[in-house]
């Protein structure tokens, strides 16, 4: 490919160069200095507003980093005050279709790229609730979504116009076309932040948008889930909450002004929405958006060909089938030892965070990493209701491969089992961290000394057994509690019969895991990955697990199939390295060194590729549908 000889070609001269040594990002990682324009006054202001219980919008901290670089795009370069000059713009816009209302619905679709936030702050600026869309979803699905969320406004820019405007006739919606005239405006070499100065007589804070009381108790965005199990929902998410899950990760992964981060995540799913998106942002930090994950230009990125020292990524998020595919490209791209080892020490010097989800990292994957990369990923547990809940610690030599690690700040975690005669479920253990401040620190986000100041407030969690168990393995259905945790979804009540949420208020996430050795593992989904067969549970997650440590296969499947005998056998869909042929006695020898014998797979079938959602995550649902009856007729 050509990108890949381009590649090379810039790698070699690299080698050419002298090294020089990059920044180390650990725990005491250096300090920007404050810009002369920051008023320190404003976040005493902002500060206030949140003792007294309000909640600062992530549009209006960016009056705290106004002249900083916000974010790089294939179009430009763009700082803080020029997105939200461009927001302000749009949210008058938005403004005189609405006729000033607020708490209304818009639904919007535009690129990874700068006119997603802009977009998003204009929507909060005018008091409205963000539905973000994603052009990958067909016309239907994307109509469902306006709907079913009450949109009383559509938004897209100029590229997504031929799509979105048979949806809005279609629907009788209004449609507002941005495009990137106001994108232009806004780039690092335009005007200054002279246009969020305060008018005479009244305060910068309320200039625009509302008041930070206000949005404390206001509904900031719907995340539509995946829609596994029924048609998706929209997920309710608070400005309350994204100020919580914001301080949360703040604390717990030490996000800073300093960082760089990479984003090639789809913006309808909440993992690119906090974790690369507004957790960043909040933090004043620089993010390098990519249009999409193209693997090629991730290692570019990654390695920071081309680029200035201050723009070199630093943080990165990515679900499993991302990493795998760097690795698969990185034996292609890097094939000789030197540049191998360029790479690795290029990734140790830059690397401050490589964080991984969405689903499960097999053990392999996580150790072929380490391996190509000499840096540890942190594994960590969320969903579009809880956002991030569970994390290995910051510290890379205390992550645990297979683990989700503990609560992060602010959330409570509980294994819970049903039994019989009771109407609710019975309370294992509960572990339960201690809560984010919320207040806007510059030390913890590197534009001051941090003196005295702790670096993190993630400290050990209070862990409450309720029914002691001799071998201290608690395994059951998860539960989740805390401030960063929904409450309801968009237009539907929460179900009385405790399908969403047990009658003390645990969210039932409908993941069965084990809390042992002072960390927690996901086994998997309690009604698809948690196989009954011949009396044993079977998790499987941990068969696909060693199924993708055979040397032949590249992605696996793994799901119950019912069975008169067994209740269920364990049945395998995999996929195979190329040129390679397997069978299942093959497979059962190789995968018995990691399984029991009950947990070996007892029907085999190989396919060219597997469906996944936009995630990366296999949709059993539909592979069940595809292969369900050959796998049956394999028994």
């Amino acid at each position: 490919m050509e990108f890949s000889r381009q590649t090379f070609r810039h790698v070699n001269r690299l080698f050419r160069k002298p090294v020089v040594t990059s920044r180390m990002y650990n725990n005491t990682a250096k300090v920007t200095t404050l810009k002369e324009d920051t008023n320190l006054e404003i976040v005493d202001a902002l500060n206030r507003d949140v003792q007294l219980g309000g909640v600062v919008p992530v549009f209006r901290r960016a009056l705290l980093f106004s002249n900083r670089v916000a974010l790089q795009d294939d179009v430009g370069i763009y700082t803080y005050a020029g997105l939200h000059r461009a927001a302000m713009m749009l949210s008058k816009e938005i403004s005189a279709y609405l006729v000033g209302e607020s708490k209304r619905t818009i639904a919007y679709l535009s690129g990874n790229d700068a006119s997603h936030v802009i977009v998003q702050w204009a929507i909060w600026m005018t008091g409205n609730i963000a539905v973000p869309l994603t052009p990958i979803h067909p016309p239907e699905m994307l109509k469902y979504f306006v709907n079913d969320s009450q949109a009383s406004l559509l938004v897209c820019t100029q590229e997504y116009e031929k799509l979105m405007k048979p949806i809005s006739l279609d629907i009788s919606k209004p449609l507002l076309i941005t495009g990137q005239d106001k994108e232009v405006t806004v780039q690092l070499y335009q005007p200054n932040n002279a246009h969020i100065k305060s008018k005479p007589g009244t305060s910068i804070l309320n200039d625009v948008g509302k008041s930070n009381e206000w949005y404390s108790k206001a509904d900031a965005m719907l995340i539509y889930t995946s829609g596994t199990t029924s048609k998706p929902k929209g997920v309710v998410w608070t400005h309350d909450m994204l100020a919580s899950q914001i301080s949360s990760l703040q604390d717990a992964w030490q996000y800073s002004a300093n960082d760089v981060v990479l984003h090639t995540l789809p913006l309808h799913h909440i993992h690119g929405q906090l974790n690369s998106l507004n957790a960043s942002l909040a933090a004043g930090a620089r993010i390098r958006m990519l249009p999409q994950f193209a693997s090629h230009a991730v290692w570019a990125r990654l390695l920071g060909m081309g680029e200035r020292e201050e723009a070199k990524v630093t943080v990165f998020h990515g679900v499993p089938a991302m990493y795998s595919r760097l690795v698969a490209d990185h034996a292609k791209m890097f094939d000789s030892p030197r540049t191998a080892e360029y790479v690795r020490s290029t990734l140790q010097k830059t690397m401050r965070l490589m964080c991984a989800g969405s689903a499960p990292l097999p053990d392999t994957l996580f150790k072929k990493w380490e391996e190509i990369s000499g840096v540890r990923l942190l594994e960590r547990y969320g969903m579009s209701e809880v956002g991030m809940a569970l994390s290995n610690p910051y510290i890379p030599e205390s992550r645990a491969v297979g683990c989700v690690g503990l609560p992060l700040p602010g959330v409570a975690a509980r294994i819970a089992v049903s039994v019989e005669g009771k109407e609710d479920l019975d309370p294992l253990v509960t572990v339960e961290s201690s809560l984010p401040d919320l207040q806007i620190s510059l030390e913890k986000l590197g534009l001051l000394p941090k003196g005295s100041a702790e670096s993190s407030n993630w400290s050990s969690p209070t862990i409450t057994v309720h029914k002691k168990n001799h071998d201290g393995v608690y395994q059951g259905e998860l539960l989740l509690k805390g401030p960063g945790v929904f409450k309801r979804y968009w237009n539907r009540e929460p179900k009385t019969d405790q399908s969403d949420f047990t009658k003390d208020g645990w969210f039932r996430t409908g993941d069965t895991a084990s809390y042992e050795h002072n960390r927690f593992r996901i086994l998997g989904r309690t009604s698809v990955d948690i196989i009954k067969t011949g009396g044993y549970k079977v998790s499987a997650l941990q068969v696909e697990s060693a199924l993708l440590e055979c040397a032949k296969v590249a992605d696996a499947a793994v799901l119950g199939v019912e069975d008169e005998r067994y209740g269920e056998i364990v049945a395998a869909v995999v996929v195979l390295m190329e040129d390679q042929t397997l069978t299942l006695p093959e497979l059962k020898e190789e995968a018995g060194k990691k399984l029991a014998p009950y947990q070996l797979p007892k029907s085999l079938l190989v396919v060219d590729s597997m469906p996944r959602n936009a995630m990366g995550k296999l949709d059993k649902k539909v592979i069940r549908k595809l292969y369900g009856d050959q796998l049956k007729a394999k028994m």
